[in-house]
């Protein structure tokens, strides 16, 4: 996993709950509208990382994401959810359907 900067791989390892999804870069940056809309909803539990890709339920589209605590992901109100046992595996699922995938997004798992 690649963080587009210090203080999201910080954040990612010592802070508080958080949803991280990919740049534009490719890269891990905290998502700090859908982190906080999750954390108000719930008690977020215990930290135990997870990868995750969320599919939009209007839309269809599919994204790569990246918790800190499970019921980050597991409670999303307006997608679809499905658990990966590792970055690279829930990477190449979000990925297949766009037209070039995001730079790091596989390779760097």
């Amino acid at each position: 996993m690649r963080f587009a900067s210090v203080f999201d791989e910080r954040l990612f390892h010592e802070g508080p709950p958080a949803i991280f999804t990919l740049d534009p870069r490719g890269q891990l940056r905290v998502d700090p509208e859908r982190s906080r809309e999750i954390y108000m909803m719930l008690d977020p539990g215990a930290r135990a990382p997870g990868f995750y890709v969320f599919t939009d339920r209007a839309t269809g589209v599919r994204m790569l994401a990246v918790v800190t605590h499970p019921a980050m992901a597991e409670r999303q109100p307006r997608a679809l959810v499905q658990r990966f046992a590792d970055y690279a595996s829930a990477a190449a699922q979000a990925v297949q359907e766009w037209p070039v995938a995001a730079p790091d997004a596989v390779t760097r798992a």
